[in-house]
């Protein structure tokens, strides 16, 4: 898993494309998440750093995790 920037070496967050939940916008305004916009690139990146840039790492289960810690820290249910 690359989580920190390759070009900055700042740490990484989540990026998610498409309309956000609530608890998205409220992860992605406490920096633990990005919101990447409701339109999806052909090849999505699926992290950001702080200064926006934005990579994609292949590692998904790792994404996935970090991406759901920070829905279920603001609200989002457990399944």
């Amino acid at each position: 898993m690359i989580c920190s920037c390759p070009d900055c070496g700042s740490a990484g967050v989540p990026l998610i494309f498409g309309l956000p939940v609530p608890e998205a916008r409220a992860a992605a305004r406490s920096g633990e998440l990005a919101l990447g916009g409701c339109l999806m690139p052909t090849r999505p990146p699926n992290w950001q750093c702080p200064s926006g840039h934005q990579w994609h790492d292949t590692d998904e289960t790792a994404w996935n995790a970090r991406l759901m810690a920070a829905l279920v820290a603001h609200g989002y249910p457990e399944d």
